[in-house]
């Protein structure tokens, strides 16, 4: 009887842990479909992959430069300009005045005015003598008139005032130095005045992407390739070309590439890239920039394709991020239509969806939510 007992209870074990399994088989399976589900019915489609080299740098404008107080020019005046304002090459910003000359200066010119004195006199005392030479009778003048006019000559005192005033128009140009815009640009001024602050910074208007790639990559960008170069901090994008590749590495620390949160020693190069547009470009944003490397279009649904105003997008979900990618369109093949830049290698194109989608909505935060609530459900 025991036996029987023990053979019994042994089935009965068996019998329950089986259909908890079973259970749990087929439950997890049916939640994992549920959180799997689209919820929007999304058709994607996933572009190629292509062989891309990603250059990380930062918008640069194509000249800049500090003005900081020189003592040795003298006085510093009034500045000429104001924050924010955009000035052409040769304007001037302010002016210094050497003391030193200043007074060499009036110096002179109080030398120069005694000097005039000594000679209106001289002058006066000759043509009085010349009146009063013409005045005595023939026989009675001791010298002849060209005598006189000799004895009596300006010319030393005539040379010496024309010195003074050479004198005084090189101090003139050497008073006053003249600090005028080496380039077209807007003029920044500091708000905190200190002895390490600039007096202002001049900016030119035109920018470029100061960039690294690396020792892996150089070897495969050339001049001219086309480059999508992508804000970081706002997806927004637009077109360049690369101008400059420096063969030789970046300096020591700089040139430190990152793979998986590790440092590496592999070398990074100095890459430059010009922008096509400056529309939603400033100065200081970290970018990175792609370059496709041999055949750079793909063919994409038309329908996936939007126009807003002169520019072509389309939706991508980025790490369940519903991001826009603006691209340039080539021509139509069909229902397709060549794209020849501003995608990605593994790019997620939404095509099409059952509900409406929008840039910037989180696809992933609605999916988890969902699953939430189912679990809430069963619970």
């Amino acid at each position: 009887m025991k036996k029987k007992l023990w053979i019994g209870l042994g089935v009965l074990l068996v019998v329950v842990i089986g259909g908890v399994a079973a259970k749990s088989l087929f439950f997890s399976n049916e939640e994992v479909t549920e959180e799997a589900a689209d919820p929007y019915g999304i058709d994607y489609f996933v572009v190629p992959g292509m062989d891309q080299v990603f250059v990380n740098g930062t918008v640069k404008p194509e000249q800049s430069q500090e003005f900081r107080k020189e003592e040795s020019l003298g006085t510093m005046g009034d500045l000429q300009v104001e924050n924010g304002e955009t000035v052409e090459k040769g304007t001037l910003l302010y002016t210094y005045e050497n003391t030193e000359v200043s007074a060499q200066l009036n110096d002179f010119k109080n030398q120069a005015a005694r000097m005039e004195t000594q000679r209106s006199n001289a002058v006066y005392k000759r043509d009085l003598a010349i009146q009063n030479w013409q005045k005595l009778p023939e026989e009675e003048r001791t010298q002849t008139l060209e005598e006189l006019k000799i004895d009596m000559s300006t010319a030393d005192l005539d040379a010496e005032v024309t010195e003074l005033y050479n004198n005084i128009e090189s101090l003139k140009e050497q008073r006053f130095k003249d600090i005028v815009a080496p380039f077209s640009g807007k003029v920044y001024i500091p708000e905190v005045k200190d002895a390490e602050s600039p007096i202002l910074k001049l900016i030119s208007d035109s920018f470029y992407v100061a960039g690294t790639v690396n020792e892996k990559d150089v070897g495969k960008l050339a001049a001219k390739q086309t480059a999508d170069i992508k804000v970081i901090s706002n997806n927004h994008t637009v077109t360049g070309k690369v101008n400059f590749i420096d063969l030789n590495p970046a300096e020591a620390g700089d040139g430190m590439e990152n793979y998986g949160g590790q440092e590496s020693m592999m070398s990074s190069y100095p890459v430059k890239l010009s922008l096509d547009t400056l529309e939603g470009i400033r100065n200081g944003y970290h970018v990175q920039a792609i370059i496709n490397i041999g055949e750079a279009t793909v063919n994409i649904p038309t329908i996936a394709i939007h126009q807003e105003d002169d520019q072509s997008y389309v939706l991508v979900n980025d790490f369940g991020t519903v991001v826009r990618r603006v691209i340039q369109l080539g021509e139509e093949e069909g229902e397709n239509t060549v794209v020849t830049s501003g995608l990605e290698a593994e790019d997620q194109i939404i095509v099409s969806s059952q509900v409406e989608i929008e840039e910037g909505q989180l696809l992933s935060e609605s999916l988890e939510q969902e699953a939430m609530d189912s679990i809430t459900i069963e619970e």
